[in-house]
């Protein structure tokens, strides 16, 4: 009968009893044999039964049980670590959570069920807590065996095959954080989640997971994206210790932070060896498709590792708005920390490397896509200029010891607030920016406006993209220097041994193979850094940014700051406050790197600029490709606004790039026959350039203030403030003759603004007459003009200072050009009888030494002349050009003497007794000289400014042609005549008769204006017979009527204000043309500045005509008695 009955069911307690024993591997009693095998905790069991109590393991008991289970000496004896012991606890919990809810389960009484596995919830909840308590105070128990963040990060990492084998927490996982979430938010979660994330940071460093090259790091990166998904948790690592440390900043901030191991993550071969010693080790030798592929592959794990970067940071300042700032001034912190990254000498020891840089302005320009990539930008009046002041560089705390404010953003040491401070402003001085935030600290700092995320965001991808990709693409031009460089050395030391000593002879291919060694190295570094720097995705995101940088610059200066609301409306020139403090108070590098980076796309990525993807506007003007004809337009046109030149010169290289024209095809000579001059393989132009020619066409800003700008920074570049200022002025100008070479040969309408320009017609131009049919005018053109530079004034200004900065660009650079080619016959000369002298016998040493000087001296000399020969053309041609099209100013008193001397000195070069000095072994492949073109086109400036504009009313080589002038000025051009034979250095009538024996033998101009030609000597031979006239009332004339620097006759004498002394109009004008001072006493002087002086003119001019008359009477009464 006993036998028959059924086994008494246990209560509750006993279920609570045997559960817990089971998963805490304890018992309380140690007469059960089942339990043999479990920890004892028979102290346990005598003190509860000592209060009367059962010796059960309940949720009333069971905190008492886990206290004495986690004592010291009983869990260091288990081998087991506390961490260990109280997560696999949890585990086994979970394990039986999962049976009851299970199949398992519903065999129970459905209350039942719901006892034990709320009984069950309760022990979980208590492990949890004491496992979030191990984590924050790792100390607080024994620290034998593995840590709990390991163990967490074993389970995080687990592939699903492993979960059930080797990791018995995988599984689970997801129930655990919703625990450890639901317990510690809000109550200490960041000090939870810190070791945990700590322990996958150290795992990214780790050989196997820190190459892109091995698959480790996917794993750890998807880990880190599965704890940020948990908001909670989101929330949380902006609040942890270890996300921006206090005392972290430069490299440390990737090193010693809690996101730094993840963004260093990087196919940079700064970053990574293995990508250049492994990946790329033969990428020198193989061929373009083999490299591009290998680019390929490279780039989808890049692809791969910042979309996941961007889903950790995205969740981070989505969780809130204290945790978006918290995230921001983390991005901050760290660009301010490693602002010397956009130096020129870096030590990248100090600094994060390029990948880490990179990374997160990736984040950032992801960040940013929302309002950046909308074609219509409506988003775009959002961002305040005043970021930089009154959020940057004001703290929230006054911690700093600045006026506290909630929408400040710096950081305990004021890293970003010193950082934004010290920038270079686009048109400001220190001086300026302390007055500036001095004011607006009294104003009440941000005065109630609130900085949104999109203005955050703006102004931190600017930066992350200034001090990450561009200095990353610095750094990279600096690369193909130095192998180009290295290629030059290895050549010139094969080739040119002489230069060498003995010695070094003796070494050379030990020498060379090193050199070599070291230069496929450098190749392999820039292989590795093309599959970075010219991945199409990363270009193309820059590009759609910096479209959004350059219309918020447009809008900061448009007259109505409407733009692109409505169209943009040029400022004005002049006046008070015409730049806003606002816009002085940018920092530069918001204008600077967009103009850094399409100058780089334009030469080693052009197709970016034309991708159609990328052409986000659906309006004419908004589109990426039709904005930087007119950003580079604007600035160019208003100088003010951009105090740096080289910042304006950049402009320039994008306009010279993108109108580009090979000069080898050049066939636009003035007056000239010669076509092409050099043989050399077809040039294919990229598509970009005509696509950028036709922008500019339609472009109505571009029609009315492209020709004036470009004509005014010609002048304006003169003084740029740099040492080296008298040699950049030169390769600036000559992109700038370039670009309007380009021009003038592309479109009439370029021609007609130039002419209109020069001609002065600024009262009644209208829109059309600057070349565009149709063109609205402007707003904000000072005077109402549209083809000026702002001003009547200014525009005379520009007129009369580029004729003159011109004429002496072409005197320097003819003399230096021609001073060299001669160097150069000279020494390959003594070098070719040094050779013929080493080839009949041994050289002496002396000739030794000689050979390797003169080979020193031609590099030298082949170098400068490279250089100055080019810019003399371009120069020459210009003057051409412009004294065909509006000879006018050129004939100005102030410079037709300076003129007239420059072209008989430079054409008795060309044409005289020596031009047989000029001939040098392959000039023209060697230097692209033509002195034949040279000849023709300076000729060809005696025929403008000599003879009436009807003369050369119609163009034999099919240049630009307009209405003869019926109102010639007579007298000027017998000025310029009278100067050219006055000039005694250099005029002879032979002279001409040789150049024109040379043009007309080369057949270099057509039978007409070689007549022409011929027309102008014989007038400057019959006004060589005049020029006694000069000499005659130079000598009789009194002291007072001379210029006292000139010594001749004044004609429109004025007073000098700054040091009383009077000198003739032109004389003291053309003075003032290149140097702007009193030549008395150095004081500033200005043209406008002068004093007349009618009276003493009226006299002067009465003297003259009586002793005329007396010299023309004593020549008659000399004639009648002969």
């Amino acid at each position: 009968m006993a036998d028959n009955q059924k086994p008494q069911e246990k209560s509750f307690e006993q279920w609570q009893d045997d559960a817990f024993s089971s998963v805490l591997s304890v018992t309380l009693d140690t007469t059960n044999p089942k339990r043999s095998n479990r920890t004892s905790l028979q102290s346990v069991g005598e003190e509860l039964r000592s209060e009367g109590l059962a010796a059960l393991i309940t949720t009333s008991t069971l905190e008492r049980v886990l206290v004495a289970r986690l004592e010291e000496g009983v869990v260091a004896g288990s081998g087991v670590s506390v961490d260990g012991y109280l997560l696999s606890s949890w585990g086994a919990i979970q394990g039986v959570v999962s049976n009851l809810s299970g199949a398992k389960g519903k065999m129970l009484d459905p209350a039942v069920r719901d006892l034990r596995i709320g009984a069950l919830g309760e022990a979980q909840r208590l492990l949890v807590s004491y496992i979030g308590l191990s984590l924050q105070m790792p100390d607080l128990f024994s620290p034998l065996g593995q840590p709990g963040q390991r163990i967490i990060a074993d389970a995080l990492l687990a592939d699903d095959s492993q979960a059930q084998s080797s990791n018995p927490l995988a599984p689970h996982l997801p129930a655990l954080l919703d625990q450890i979430v639901a317990r510690f938010a809000g109550d200490g979660l960041p000090d939870v989640m810190a070791p945990v994330f700590r322990e996958l940071g150290l795992r990214m460093v780790l050989p196997s997971n820190r190459s892109l090259l091995q698959p480790g790091f996917r794993h750890i990166l998807q880990a880190v994206e599965t704890l940020v998904a948990y908001r909670e948790i989101a929330q949380a690592v902006p609040h942890m210790a270890t996300f921006d440390p206090e005392d972290c900043d430069g490299r440390r901030m990737q090193t010693s932070t809690a996101l730094g191991a993840f963004l260093a993550l990087s196919a940079f071969p700064g970053s990574d060896e293995s990508i250049t010693k492994v990946y790329y080790l033969d990428a020198p030798a193989r061929n373009a498709q083999d490299r591009e592929a290998l680019h390929s592959s490279l780039r989808t794990t890049v692809q791969f590792l910042q979309a996941s970067l961007f889903g950790i940071f995205d969740k981070l300042v989505r969780s809130g708005a204290a945790e978006r700032d918290l995230t921001l001034r983390f991005t901050l912190r760290t660009l301010a920390t490693n602002a010397l990254r956009s130096g020129m000498q870096v030590d990248l020891a100090r600094v994060v490397d390029d990948g880490f840089a990179d990374n997160l302005a990736a984040v950032w320009l992801r960040l940013s896509e929302p309002f950046t990539g909308d074609p219509q930008l409506r988003r775009i009046g959002r961002v305040d200029p005043d970021w930089v002041a009154l959020r940057a560089m004001r703290s929230s705390n006054g911690s700093n010891g600045g006026d506290a404010d909630a929408q400040g953003l710096d950081d305990e040491h004021a890293h970003i607030g010193t950082y934004w401070r010290e920038l270079t402003r686009i048109s400001a001085d220190k001086e300026f920016v302390d007055s500036y935030l001095e004011r607006t600290g009294k104003q009440g700092g941000g005065g109630g406006r609130a900085f949104g995320f999109i203005c955050d965001c703006f102004f931190t991808t600017a930066d992350a993209l200034h001090l990450g990709p561009v200095a990353t693409i610095s750094r990279y031009l600096e690369l193909l220097k130095r192998i180009s460089r290295f290629k030059e050395d290895i050549s010139r030391i094969q080739t040119a041994p002489e230069i060498l000593t003995p010695v070094q002879r003796a070494s050379l291919p030990l020498v060379v193979e090193r050199w070599s060694s070291q230069l496929d190295d450098l190749k392999r570094e820039k292989i590795a850094l093309d599959a970075q720097i010219f991945d199409p995705r990363r270009l193309g995101s820059i590009l759609v940014f910096y479209r959004f940088v350059m219309c918020f610059l447009l809008r900061q200066v448009d007259r109505g700051s409407a733009f692109p609301e409505k169209p943009f409306a040029m400022p004005a020139e002049e006046g008070n406050g015409i730049v806003p403090d606002r816009w002085r108070m940018l920092p530069q590098f918001l204008f600077e790197d967009v103009v850094e980076f399409v100058v780089f796309l334009a030469m080693h990525s052009p197709d970016t600029l034309i991708d159609s993807t990328l052409q986000l506007g659906r309006t004419e003007g908004l589109r990426t490709f039709e904005m930087i004809p007119v950003f580079a337009v604007v600035f160019l046109a208003r100088p003010a606004y951009v105090g740096n030149p080289y910042m304006k010169a950049k402009l320039v290289d994008i306009l010279h790039m993108l109108t580009y024209c090979d000069p080898r095809e050049d066939s636009d000579y003035v007056d000239t026959n010669e076509a092409g001059s050099l043989a050399h393989p077809a040039v294919h132009l990229h598509p970009s350039i005509s696509q950028f020619q036709s922008c500019l066409d339609h472009s109505a800003v571009s029609r009315t203030f492209l020709v004036p700008a470009l004509l005014r920074f010609y002048v304006d570049i003169e003084q740029t403030g740099s040492s080296s200022q008298f040699y950049d002025k030169f390769n600036i100008r000559y992109y700038l003759a370039r670009t309007l070479r380009a021009l003038w040969a592309r479109a009439p309408l370029y021609v007609e603004a130039t002419r209109a320009f020069f001609l002065q017609s600024v009262g009644s131009s209208s829109p059309d007459s600057a070349g565009g049919s149709g063109a609205q005018q402007p707003a904000g053109a000072a005077g109402g003009a549209g083809t000026t530079t702002g001003s009547s004034r200014r525009d005379q200004q520009v007129i009369e200072e580029f004729v003159a900065r011109l004429m002496t660009d072409t005197t320097y650079l003819l003399d230096e050009s021609l001073s060299q080619l001669t160097t150069i016959r000279d020494t390959e000369k003594r070098q070719a009888e040094i050779a013929a002298a080493a080839a009949a016998a041994a050289a002496a040493g002396g000739e030794a030494d000689e050979a390797r000087d003169l080979a020193h001296r031609l590099q030298e000399a082949e170098r400068i002349a490279r250089s100055y020969v080019s810019l003399a053309h371009e120069t020459v041609h210009m003057l051409a050009f412009l004294t065909r099209l509006a000879p006018k100013p050129f004939r100005a008193g102030e410079v037709v003497g300076r003129l007239a001397a420059m072209l008989n000195y430079n054409l008795k070069q060309l044409a005289g007794p020596k031009c047989s000095n000029l001939r040098v072994r392959n000039m023209a492949g060697r230097f692209a000289f033509n002195p034949r073109v040279l000849l023709s086109e300076l000729t060809s400036v005696y025929v403008h400014l000599g003879l009436p504009p009807a003369a050369v009313e119609e163009d034999s080589d099919g240049g630009a042609r307009h209405p003869a002038n019926k109102s010639a000025d007579t007298a000027a051009i017998d000025r310029f005549v009278a100067s050219v034979v006055e000039d005694d250095r250099s005029y002879s009538a032979t002279l001409f008769e040789e150049a024109y024996a040379i043009l007309e033998r080369r057949s270099l101009k057509s039978t007409a204006s070689l007549g022409r030609l011929r027309l102008f000597a014989r007038k400057c031979k019959a006004a060589k017979v005049d020029t006694r006239v000069t000499e005659f009332l130079e000598a009789q004339a009194p002291d007072a009527y001379l210029d006292p620097l000139l010594a001749s006759l004044m004609t429109d004498p004025v007073r000098l204000p700054t040091s009383g002394n009077v000198m003739d109009r032109a004389a003291i004008k053309g003075q003032l043309l290149s140097d702007p001072r009193d030549p008395f006493n150095r004081a500033p002087l200005t043209a406008d500045m002068l004093v007349p002086l009618p009276d003493l003119r009226n006299e002067i001019q009465l003297w003259r005509d009586a002793k005329l008359a007396d010299y023309y009477e004593s020549l008659r009464q000399d004639q009648d008695s002969v």
